[in-house]
């Protein structure tokens, strides 16, 4: 999953008032009657159906989600019911108790926003931060299905509504974010297409604009990993590496692994702008780099009797994606030293590294994803796995 975020800050467009959502209602049957549309706060507003569907796209709003942050869904009658069976639209206190939206208050927050030459708005730490250190855990204002049935401007009246359903607060805050077009009659859709993440619920990708996240910019070897939980409709960003005070906050928009041009190609494309970022200012360096991580990978990934791999270039592997500034992405590097280190029988070596693995793949994937157990197990019985001396002859 890539952030669609851009590094400048536009002033406010507009507020939209519920009054539009009121005249919406006017026009546009609804797909509920008030007694029956809980946990909504309003009675869905839907479109026609479409067959490649399975039904309408409904506006669904609950104005008090989140101890009143609120949240706007555009989404299909079936999967809404998926969302509504989330824990936080059942418990008002399980958001709290995660520590999520700042129940603390913002003076709590280990960042700050300022002004960058260049960039616009950025996030910096407030105090020294550490590797695995929680930065931010927010809930989204809106979610919008990724569908290709409606044109730009039948969206665009759809997405308004769910923006102007939410609180007065939110929806300032949601319009005071980057924008891409800067095109007069999109506005809403110009904010979504520059700050969206996507969450899949339902078995659907959906867009999801979470505004405190959004003032992170971006670093091809950056200092912060994230990941979102569609069961707490949250995204968690976490520090991969150690945080000075004051330095900037970044996390990675493209994938980090591709080569300096198809990067640049990929930002350009999809973000409107050049990285000039510490990798990409060295590009050759950095292409060469990740030219010896490929083969390291190819090397430690052949399993066959005349495979190369060794301990040694497990180490290599993980000192160059440190050197690269890919600390958020180091699973894969201490996955490949946790099974060499057990291949050769080095039972301390496996677990040291199936223990950074699994530390890292949270980090990156969430602690419930699967490759979190995988690397779990093996830390806990590196005697037991397929692995197992499978390289008996490859120690060093």
């Amino acid at each position: 999953m890539t952030p669609e975020l851009v590094l400048s800050i536009l002033p406010l467009f507009y507020l939209l008032s519920s009054s539009f959502a009121q005249e919406q209602n006017e026009s546009i049957t609804t797909s509920a009657t008030t007694e029956s549309f809980h946990p909504w706060s309003y009675a869905p507003i839907c479109t026609e159906h479409f067959e490649a569907l399975g039904g309408p796209l409904c506006v669904y709003t609950n104005a008090t989600f989140a101890n009143g942050r609120g949240i706007s869904i555009f989404t299909t009658p079936s999967i809404s019911e998926s969302f509504a069976a989330q824990l936080p639209f059942h418990d008002d206190n399980v958001l709290a108790e995660h520590g999520i939206n700042d129940p603390r208050g913002e003076e709590a927050r280990p960042w700050y926003v300022t002004d960058l030459p260049g960039k616009g708005k950025g996030v910096l730490a407030k105090h020294e931060l550490h590797r695995g250190d929680r930065i931010k855990a927010y809930t989204p204002y809106i979610l919008v299905y990724m569908e290709g049935e409606l044109t730009v401007d039948e969206r665009e009246k759809w997405v308004k509504i769910g923006i102007s359903q939410l609180p007065e607060a939110s929806r300032e805050h949601f319009f005071s974010l980057a924008t891409i077009w800067n095109e007069e009659g999109y506005e809403v859709q110009d904010v979504i297409k520059a700050n969206g993440f996507e969450m899949q619920v339902g078995g659907v990708m959906h867009i999801a604009v979470f505004p405190e996240t959004s003032r992170l910019n971006h670093a091809c070897g950056p200092n912060a990993q994230y990941f979102l939980e569609p069961g707490l409709l949250t995204h968690f960003v976490h520090a991969s590496r150690d945080i000075a005070p004051d330095e900037e906050i970044t996390v990675s928009y493209a994938p980090p692994l591709r080569f300096h041009e198809t990067r640049q190609r990929y930002l350009k494309d999809h973000f409107h702008f050049t990285c000039d970022c510490s990798r990409c200012q060295s590009g050759e360096a950095s292409d060469h780099a990740l030219h010896q991580i490929d083969a390291l990978q190819s090397s430690l990934g052949n399993w066959t009797p005349e495979s190369t791999a060794s301990v040694k270039k497990a180490e290599e592997l993980i000192r160059l994606y440190k050197q690269q500034g890919l600390e958020g992405f180091l699973d894969t590097a201490y996955g490949y030293a946790a099974l060499t280190y057990n291949a050769v029988g080095s039972v301390r070596g496996a677990k040291k590294y199936a223990k950074l693995a699994a530390q890292s793949a949270a980090l990156k994937f969430g602690p419930s994803h699967k490759d979190v157990a995988v690397w779990k197990e093996l830390e806990k019985n590196p005697q037991g796995h397929v692995s197992w001396m499978r390289r008996k002859a490859n120690r060093l």
